[in-house]
């Protein structure tokens, strides 16, 4: 292999181990996945034309690349450039090098270097070294694939020692699942059970196998009493998996909308999924506003106690009545008390009545040891701004269920003198019906608001004809931050802005 030919590989191996600090940011968002990085590199393609453009760019030197010993340099430039608009850096998502992360990267740099040295070895030139380099998200997605088992192997014994723990404690354990208000719900409940009892709960966001394992081993204590544990899942069997060794005794499902359906596929595999959660508890709390889940439900009935909770029917085991501010909690229609909290607050006080009813507790008395009940950061908090106007803050996430709630805290929330800004990036991972449910989201919120300044490519066309059919002004912003520079130039002290979502940036 001559010179020119051994500098363009070493140029092409240097360029394909750059590009793994982009393809790690996608990795590690999504869980370390198999599939997910290709799948949201394409994502960012789609997004925007000049992207389709760039990566036909990409192709098309890659082929005149096989004659023209120098295009492989311009290959790396556009590989290093593509998509455009996803940055080395990172705002929301952040990449954190833990052990796993660097495992995986080197899994990626050994098969890198190895086709280089393979290409010197066979006298083929560049010609694998390229293939490695225009499509080095498909080789980062195998190194995630070819660590998967390995990876579960070699966390195992975090899991056995959780679940040796909850063993040997033996105390009552609570688990809450649902497409929205688990963690709410969860915080609710510990604070209900707090006033009383010493309550282990899992940390925000701490849902998953090791995250549980992870809470359990650092945070669960001797002298707890009750064990709260949230739940969220991603594909059918994980919460199966997690209940098998937590072994819940209630089972929480807070309702089933459609969130995450994009990996999910359809509500009634969400119902599937979240329904695991039961098979190993002796009682069940559901939403029983919830059509799906009170059909699954008088599946239940014959092997394990269910108690439905509702915010809308008095005919509920559990009935909670929000009037001017006021929770009134009603049991088999009796009136047992009433309790001041936040609106938001009502499904997840019905669902940790219920609990206090599977624990045979006596609802009234741990309800009178209540001074108040908190909101869960970023979920419909009202707070206001150094500038003076009301800023609602429902930015941690967004879903079909949420929209409703925080609309009519909009309206709450404002006078006649108020102008109402809305602030989003619409919600995501709705799979098919991304376009569609974005678009409804849209035109309800148009019944509210005065302006919408939409964030980011992954809902600008739907969001914008929502607000374009039903006149209203809208404006488009790459990021948020352009978003909220702009609303500071226009806003004056009286007026309100909801904050619906946070795109996390590895979304285009």
């Amino acid at each position: 292999m001559n010179t020119s030919y051994l500098l363009v590989l070493l140029v092409l191996t240097f360029g394909s181990l750059i590009n793994s600090i982009k393809w790690a940011r996608f990795a590690q968002r999504e869980h370390y996945l198999g599939g997910s990085v290709t799948k949201f590199y394409f994502r960012w393609v789609k997004s925007r034309t000049s992207n389709y453009l760039f990566y036909i760019a990409l192709l098309i030197s890659g082929v005149v690349s096989l004659w023209l010993y120098y295009f492989p340099i311009i290959v790396v430039v556009l590989t290093l450039i593509t998509p455009f608009g996803l940055s080395f850096s990172a705002r929301t998502s952040k990449v954190e090098n833990t052990e796993r992360l660097l495992r995986v990267n080197k899994v990626y740099y050994f098969i890198i270097i190895s086709i280089s040295a393979v290409s010197l070895v066979v006298e083929l030139g560049y010609l694998l070294a390229l293939l490695a380099n225009m499509f080095s998200y498909f080789v980062y997605d195998q190194c995630l694939k070819i660590l998967y088992n390995y990876e579960k192997s070699l966390t195992q014994h975090f899991v056995d020692d959780a679940s040796s723990k909850l063993k040997k404690l033996q105390i009552p354990i609570v688990a809450i699942t649902g497409s929205y208000s688990k963690t709410t719900t969860k915080n609710v409940l510990h604070q209900i059970l707090s006033t009383q009892n010493s309550v282990f709960s899992t940390k925000e966001s701490f849902n998953n196998r090791l995250g549980i394992a992870k809470a359990i081993n650092e945070d669960l204590k001797d002298s707890n009493e009750l064990a709260i544990i949230e739940m969220g899942t991603y594909g059918i069997g994980e919460i199966r998996e997690i209940c098998s060794w937590v072994r819940p005794h209630i089972a929480v499902i807070t309702g089933i909308a459609p969130v995450h359906l994009e990996r999910m596929k359809s509500l009634e595999n969400i119902l599937d999924a979240k329904s695991e959660i039961v098979e190993l508890a002796g009682s069940v709390v559901i939403n029983g506003d919830d059509e799906l889940l009170l059909n699954q439900a008088r599946l239940w009935t014959n092997q394990k106690l269910v108690f439905d909770c509702s915010i809308t029917s008095n005919q509920a085991m559990v009935f909670v009545d929000f009037q001017n501010g006021t929770h009134s909690i009603f049991v088999k229609g009796k009136k047992l008390l009433t309790v001041d909290a936040p609106e938001l607050l009502q499904l997840s006080i019905a669902l940790s009545t219920g609990v206090l009813l599977a624990l045979d507790l006596n609802v009234s008395e741990y309800f009178s040891k209540i001074t108040s009940l908190d909101k869960t950061s970023h979920r419909q908090s009202v707070i206001t701004s150094d500038l003076g106007h009301k800023i609602i803050d429902n930015s941690f996430n967004s879903n079909p269920m949420a929209i409703e709630h925080s609309l009519k805290l909009f309206s709450d929330e404002s006078t006649t003198d108020s102008k109402k800004y809305l602030v989003t990036p619409g919600m995501i991972e709705l799979g098919s019906d991304q376009f569609s449910l974005n678009y409804a989201f849209g035109v309800e919120s148009s019944k509210v608001i005065d302006q919408a300044l939409v964030i980011g490519h992954t809902n600008k066309n739907s969001l914008l004809l929502a607000f374009q059919e039903n006149n209203i002004p809208a404006y488009w912003f790459p990021n948020r931050t352009e978003a909220v520079n702009y609303l500071n130039t226009i806003i004056k002290k009286e007026d309100v802005v909801l904050f619906e979502n946070d795109l996390p940036d590895h979304y285009p």
